[in-house]
């Protein structure tokens, strides 16, 4: 039991199974130690949810995204474990930030809790979300794995075109990194091996029509061919543009094009 982290944790506001799953403390010990300290707990129910759930709003995936951009310069090694205390001072840097951006004030209805932060970190590093580039604006931002929908919150619902560009063929067909995009091919693979159909795949694994045809197109290309891809493009984006293009043997060509 680490009593004296769990001082600091109870005093910066953390729900209790928080607390206890990084100091080994009981429930109860935590109640009482509350109660020592004089800090009024959070209002807790149920399980601690996803980040996930927290990201479908997009001024609140803009919050987790400033406080990752701090989390992932402070923390160390944040894909193996959750660092407790770059999680307080990447939520401080946040709420600096977020007031500064407002002029002073902060918004109540949006602002990214304590605890939602530490489930975002917690999600980072069991691989549920990720860190994406947006393709117009070039601001990472941080995103479900398995839900494409989580378009940049920067530029989503705000770009103005002009009504005069014919932009079709610049808008964005997927928002995956090449990493993520190599890994659903693999998936896609196995669970076809499984007997799932082609729609049940691009169900589960949230997959566009565009998408999918290019993760099975990536199936049919050489680990050599495939390298090469990664190395000539830079986003998911542009290599599902490619290969959509691109029949099966024509994708194997790509980089002499």
């Amino acid at each position: 039991m680490d009593e004296a982290l769990a001082g600091v944790l109870v005093k910066a506001g953390f729900r209790s199974a928080i607390i206890r799953l990084h100091t080994g403390l009981t429930r109860k010990q935590v109640t009482s130690l509350r109660k020592k300290l004089g800090v009024c707990g959070p209002s807790e129910s149920g399980p601690l949810p996803n980040a996930e759930s927290l990201l479908v709003k997009r001024a609140v995936s803009l919050e987790a995204s400033l406080f990752m951009l701090a989390y992932l310069i402070t923390a160390v090694k944040p894909r193996e474990a959750i660092d407790i205390h770059a999680v307080m001072a990447a939520h401080t840097q946040y709420l600096d930030s977020h007031a500064s951006l407002r002029g002073g004030n902060m918004d109540l209805e949006n602002i990214l809790e304590l605890d939602d932060a530490w489930l975002v970190a917690r999600d980072y590093r069991s691989q549920e979300v990720t860190m994406r580039t947006c393709n117009s604006c070039h601001v990472e931002f941080v995103a479900s794995i398995n839900h494409r929908r989580h378009a940049c919150p920067l530029c989503d619902g705000v770009q103005v075109r002009d009504p005069f560009h014919c932009d079709f063929a610049d808008r964005p067909v997927s928002t995956r990194s090449v990493g993520e995009l190599l890994e659903v091919s693999q998936k896609v693979s196995q669970w076809e091996n499984w007997g799932y159909s082609t729609e049940e795949l691009r169900h589960e694994l949230s997959l566009s029509v565009h998408e999918f045809t290019a993760c099975k197109k990536i199936l049919s290309i050489t680990e050599a061919d495939i390298s090469r891809l990664c190395a000539k493009y830079s986003t998911g984006d542009r290599l599902v543009k490619h290969l959509i293009k691109a029949s099966t043997t024509q994708a194997r060509t790509l980089l002499a094009a």
